[in-house]
């Protein structure tokens, strides 16, 4: 039993009981009512008249004498001062202990390796061989691999060089983003109030790649509304501005104007396509041949996108290019290759326009023709 009050100073200093931990109130933070407040707290659970248990008598005397000797400053300190001397005790002996038994360890280690090289040196032997030859092993597939890597670093850089040294300059598009845009002007009215970006750009679609639409706010004209499409091929914008008023597809029919923004056709007149994709001036066009008297076939004023007519045998003309002139073999002067030519953006995009028109011409031709042999047949 601990002892009474009167004895709480010769306990604080003899006792190894820590009040601090009875009281659970920590050493740095104590002060007069933390004091107080931890005392009642742990009193009402360890009182007697709460609690009859031996351990609850036992208990509150501990905390009676932990409170007398923490709220006394003189015997407080004395306490604080044996408390630390006691920790410090705590403290060394651990550190001898660990070090006794760190020591002892390694005692016993020395000791039993010093039996097993008595007992069986050719065993300590063969281990050590062992492990050399592990760690030469390792040092050999170690060099091994360095020397794949340096081999495939050289053949990865002599590819990479070979490329280069082979790959040739690939010629950018003439075309400018003007020359890939097409103005389109629609009726206000009618199906055209509904016409929007997202319509816009599913209608025009079909003729290529649209990269972006816009239209136009407000607006000068009441009547019509207009917009911008920009296609990411010429050619796709090339065959809006031909096909889209041929009076086809009922669905253009609000549109009045779908034209090139720059005001002309990009003018590719001038330039050739030879089979090296060098660039020069084309061979002129074969004017419309004459008819059998003389004169020149008169202009039809049909549309370019009627089909053509079934020939005396009932059976239909199948179109021909032969008006497209074809590129003559390469060029020994050129300092391009056959691969730039397939490469380069403008060569699919011209051949195409240029068939496209090719294919006008002819069927113009053929209409004129058959609107010529029609009125001799008449006179």
């Amino acid at each position: 039993m601990p002892p009474n009050e009167s004895e709480a100073a010769v306990f604080a200093t003899t006792s190894d009981v820590d009040f601090y931990d009875i009281l659970q109130i920590p050493q740095d933070a104590i002060t007069e009512s933390s004091l107080r407040k931890a005392f009642r707290k742990q009193s009402l659970k360890w009182h007697p008249d709460k609690n009859d248990s031996a351990e609850a008598v036992e208990k509150f005397h501990l905390l009676t004498t932990a409170y007398d000797v923490l709220s006394d400053p003189a015997t407080k300190a004395a306490y604080d001062n044996a408390r630390a001397a006691r920790l410090a005790k705590k403290r060394r002996n651990e550190a001898f202990d660990l070090e006794r038994r760190r020591m002892q360890a390694d005692l016993e280690s020395r000791e039993n390796r010093t039996k097993r090289a008595k007992v069986d040196p050719e065993g300590e032997f063969a281990a050590a061989f062992s492990r050399l030859k592990e760690e030469g092993a390792r040092l050999r597939q170690k060099r091994e691999e360095a020397l794949r890597a340096a081999a495939k670093e050289a053949e990865e850089q002599a590819a990479k060089e070979a490329e280069e040294a082979g790959k040739e300059e690939i010629p950018a598009s003439r075309f400018t983003e003007l020359d890939r845009t097409v103005t389109v002007k629609w009726r206000r009215k009618g199906d055209g109030e509904t016409l929007d970006e997202s319509a816009l750009r599913k209608l025009f679609e079909r003729f290529g790649k649209i990269q972006d639409v816009v239209i136009r706010k407000g607006g000068g004209e009441k009547k019509l509304r207009n917009g911008l499409i920009v296609f990411e091929s010429i050619v796709g914008a090339h065959a809006a501005v031909r096909d889209a008023l041929n009076g086809v597809n009922p669905a253009f029919k609000p549109f009045k104007v779908v034209s090139w923004a720059a005001g002309k056709e990009p003018d590719i007149s001038g330039i050739r396509l030879d089979d090296h994709g060098v660039q020069g001036k084309d061979p002129p066009i074969n004017p419309t041949p004459p008819s059998a008297d003389g004169k020149e076939l008169p202009k039809s004023p049909r549309r370019a996108w009627e089909p053509p007519s079934a020939s005396n045998d009932g059976s239909k003309k199948v179109p021909s290019f032969g008006s497209f002139n074809l590129p003559k073999s390469g060029s020994l002067g050129s300092q391009f290759s056959k691969s730039q030519m397939a490469q380069s953006p403008d060569y699919e995009s011209i051949t195409l326009m240029r068939m496209r028109d090719a294919e006008k011409r002819r069927l113009e031709e053929e209409i004129r023709r058959q609107e010529q042999a029609a009125e001799d047949g008449t006179e």
